[in-house]
């Protein structure tokens, strides 16, 4: 292997993004239904409003709960209408989030059609 190899910016790069990638950083997709949501904050304006919401998922069978944060700036939506933090409780919702050293942070929300 030669030496120019070695020290090319390509494998510099590469190198310093393995080393230094945010352990623990993970992104997902989320449904479940909002079963609480606690207000911190809100200008009521489009990504306005910062909290918490309380999400009840579904999986193999077993319901469970997760506290989200919501932080100011996230966008929520149904359909093309902006919808504020308050008034997702009791709603089906898809949930863009991101998990860091186990915290769960949401990055979009959209609020899903009710089932008939």
């Amino acid at each position: 292997m030669s030496k120019r190899f070695l020290f090319s910016p390509a494998v510099v790069v590469v190198t310093i993004l393995a080393v230094h990638a945010p352990q623990g950083l993970a992104q997902e997709a989320v449904h479940g239904k909002v079963v609480s949501t606690k207000l911190t904050h809100c200008d009521f304006k489009p990504g306005g409003c910062a909290g918490n919401l309380t999400l009840e998922t579904e999986n193999q069978g077993k319901t469970s709960q997760v506290t989200i944060a919501v932080p100011l700036g996230t966008p929520i939506h149904k359909d093309n209408e902006t919808v504020y933090l308050p008034a997702l409780r009791g709603k089906s919702v898809q949930i863009l989030l991101r998990t860091d050293k186990g915290e769960k942070t949401a990055r979009s929300i959209e609020v899903r059609a009710e089932k008939s």
